[in-house]
Formats: C-alpha cells, sequence, structure tokens
C-alpha cells in the first residue's frame, strides 16, 4: 500500500513538473507580446511550484544560491526602507511589482534541462511576432494602438523595446558564431540583420547605447585573437550605425537631436531635452543622496522629493519636474535606499556573473545579457518596469537552472 502511495504521489509531482516547464516555455513565447500573460503565468508558475513536492531541497538550493540571496536582501531592504520613507503606503505601491521576480524561484529550482532551449526558442518566435507587428506598423500596413510609423513599438515603450531587441539581436550574434553548420550560420546572422534593422527604425537610444557596448562583448567571447575582435566588432558598429543613420528616418532623427542637445547643454547649461533632462534628474538626485548616503531617503513612488528640490534649488531645470523617475535604476537605488540599497543591487548581477556554468554557450549569453541590462539601465529603471523585470526573472532563472543542472549531472 505505501508502495502504491508513493507512486502516486510521485505521479502527481512529475505531473506538476511537466506543467511548470511547459508553463515555462509558454511564459518565455508571450513574455515579449503581452503585459497580461507575464502576470497570469507568473502566478500560475509559482502557485504551481508551491505544490510541486520536494520543497525541503527547493528551499536548500535557494538558500545556497547568492543570486536568489541577494534578490530577497534588495527587496527586503526596500520594505524595511519603509519605516523611514515619507510615504509608506506610495512606497509599498512601488515595491509590490517586484513579485514577478518569484518567477526566478521556480525556473531556478524546477525547470529540467530541454526546456531552456525551449524556452530561449520560444522567446525568438515571441519576438518575431513582435517584430513582424513593428514593421507592419512602421510601414504603415496595419494601424496599432501601441505603435506609430515614428515609434513602432507594440506592446511596450520604446525604451524597454530597444532592450529587447538588443539583447535579442545580440543572442543571435552569439548564436552565429556558436553554431557549426553553415545553413544555421546564414539563418542566425539574416535574423540577426532583421532584428537590428528593427532596433534602428525605433527610436530608443537606451538600446542603441547597449547595442554600441555589449557587441564589443560578444566578439571578445568569440574571437580568440582579441585585437581582431575588437576591430571587426567596431566595424560592424560603424556601419551598422552609419548605414542606420542614411536609411532610418526615426535613428536620424534621434542622433541629430542629440548632437544638438548636447551643444545647448555645454553651451547653455539647458537640461530640458531627452539627454538632458536626464543628466538633470542625475544632478538633482545626486544632492538628494548626499543628504542621506548610508540608508536613503527611503522607497517611495512618487517624485515628491526630487519636485521640491528642483524647487528650492534647481528653478532653471523646472522642465524635468513631470519626470516620472530618475531613469537611471543606480541613481534611484541610490536615493531611495543608500549606498546599502546600491550595493545590493550591484551585487546581483555581480553574483549572476560569478554563477560557474561550463557550457560555453550559456556562459557567453549570461555575460551578454548582464552586460546589456546594465548598460540599458543607466538611462531607464529597467529593474522595476514589467517587461524588463520580466526578462531578467527569465534570464536569470535560466542561467541559475543552466548552473544547476551542471552540478546535478
Amino acid at each position: 500500500m505505501n508502495t502504491y502511495l508513493h507512486k502516486i504521489i510521485e505521479f502527481k509531482n512529475i505531473t506538476i513538473s511537466n506543467y511548470i516547464n511547459y508553463s515555462f516555455v509558454l511564459y518565455a513565447f508571450l513574455l515579449p507580446i503581452s503585459r497580461g500573460a507575464i502576470s497570469i503565468l507568473s502566478a500560475l508558475l509559482f502557485v504551481l511550484w508551491l505544490f510541486s513536492g520536494n520543497f525541503n531541497k527547493k528551499i536548500e538550493f535557494i538558500k545556497s544560491n547568492n543570486v536568489i540571496l541577494y534578490f530577497f536582501a534588495f527587496v527586503g531592504f526596500s520594505l524595511l526602507s519603509l519605516f523611514w520613507s515619507d510615504d509608506a503606503a506610495n512606497g509599498l505601491a512601488y515595491i509590490r511589482k517586484y513579485w514577478y521576480f518569484l518567477v526566478i524561484l521556480v525556473i531556478a529550482t524546477t525547470v529540467q534541462k530541454k526546456f531552456i532551449e525551449y524556452a530561449i526558442s520560444a522567446f525568438l518566435a515571441g519576438m518575431l511576432i513582435s517584430e513582424g507587428l513593428s514593421y507592419s506598423i512602421f510601414f504603415e500596413l496595419i494601424q496599432w494602438k501601441h505603435g506609430s510609423p515614428i515609434d513602432p513599438t507594440p506592446f511596450m515603450n520604446h525604451l524597454q523595446y530597444s532592450m529587447f531587441l538588443t539583447f535579442t539581436s545580440l543572442l543571435l550574434l552569439n548564436r552565429f558564431f556558436y553554431e557549426e553548420q553553415l545553413k544555421w550560420k546564414i539563418l542566425y546572422f539574416l535574423y540577426f540583420l532583421l532584428v537590428t534593422s528593427n532596433l534602428f527604425l525605433n527610436g530608443g537610444r537606451t538600446g542603441h547605447l547597449a547595442f554600441a557596448v555589449s557587441i564589443f562583448v560578444v566578439g571578445f567571447l568569440n574571437i580568440k585573437n582579441k585585437l581582431l575582435a575588437f576591430f571587426s566588432m567596431l566595424a560592424l558598429v560603424v556601419s551598422i550605425f552609419y548605414t542606420a543613420y542614411h536609411v532610418s528616418p526615426v535613428f536620424k532623427t534621434r542622433f541629430d537631436a542629440s548632437v544638438t542637445e548636447a551643444e545647448k547643454i555645454t553651451n547653455e547649461g539647458t537640461f530640458c531635452g531627452s539627454f538632458g533632462s536626464r543628466l538633470g534628474l542625475w544632478i538633482v538626485g545626486s544632492e538628494i543622496f548626499l543628504d542621506n548616503p548610508i540608508i536613503g531617503s527611503g522607497v517611495i513612488k512618487s517624485m515628491d522629493e526630487m519636485r521640491n528640490r528642483v524647487k528650492e534649488s534647481h528653478p532653471d531645470k523646472n522642465c524635468i519636474s513631470h519626470l516620472p523617475s530618475y531613469h537611471n535604476i543606480y541613481v534611484q537605488s541610490a536615493v531611495h535606499l543608500g549606498v546599502i540599497g546600491l550595493f545590493l543591487y550591484l551585487m546581483i548581477f555581480y553574483s549572476i556573473l560569478k554563477l560557474k556554468i561550463e557550457d560555453r554557450y550559456y556562459f557567453n549569453l549570461m555575460i551578454i545579457f548582464v552586460s546589456v541590462y546594465s548598460v540599458s539601465s543607466l538611462v531607464e529603471t529597467m529593474f522595476h518596469e514589467q517587461f524588463s523585470a520580466a526578462l531578467l526573472a527569465l534570464f536569470t532563472g535560466i542561467f541559475i537552472a543552466q548552473n544547476r543542472i551542471e552540478n546535478e549531472a
């Protein structure tokens, strides 16, 4: 009887595990194209995980993993900061978005080896659908409520979408180097060009910056001769940016605006453009940080503290008062949580980079992902936005799962 009951329980556990793995692949597919799916599947995955069995083993694994511990520490310190925040309820509303990171626990402890590659392919398929819609919007073949020909981003804002496109393009370039069969090399390179073209049809300079920096990471990881890697990637970057400037009206307009804006900042001290307003935010934010450098001023959702500082000390920067965030997760973390919070945030990504992954493809992908995400976060609060937070949860979970699987082998 005991053996029979054990077999029933084991069968149920396997079934739940299968549900988790298939839901994980579906999550990866829908992540670039549906806000609702992110919320529903995040909740579903976590609930299934709670009933998946072997819970003590999973808890022990969680306790031994520094990446997960630093996620917990950062969120925990954010909650603790509500005690010295000016508006605890407001701050709690800000922190609640971090629940999307619960998916990391599920993927890291439960996902099986074969489903990791399925999920990455599913993510690429989801991005392909998103790109098809983006091109259709750009060429005015369709009308879409969340996009226009001058900003063809079908499901998310152009800052997040540009990061998605950058990571996808460099994922494909990494596959191009890793793949040995010529037909697949050609396919991956063509898809790389398709995604990169879409990146420069969009106005997200966040992605352009991350692309320009992180493509060198791809080269250094995959080309043994580092001098050759540098100059080959430099040639590729120059040719892509040159072509984009002469072909993409959106990129040309944004690039010219950046040059004009830089001149105004230098010559006139004007901080009202896209980059200028960010620079103004960072200046004001650094002053607020210096008032409470150790533990910060506490997490709040509103930017009232910044607006008050602008009104009192920086009337020349009044044009930044309407902005909803510091557009830089490092500045925002420092303002809210001081050097302690900033340290915890940085340790999340340092711990990801310290994961021991023997498989060269996944090791390279991990370095590329951290590079793209970290550079993009210099000009946007990616850690706190739904799509980009879900992307972080997906691939952080994948890298931890790959580390776990290799250690179990």
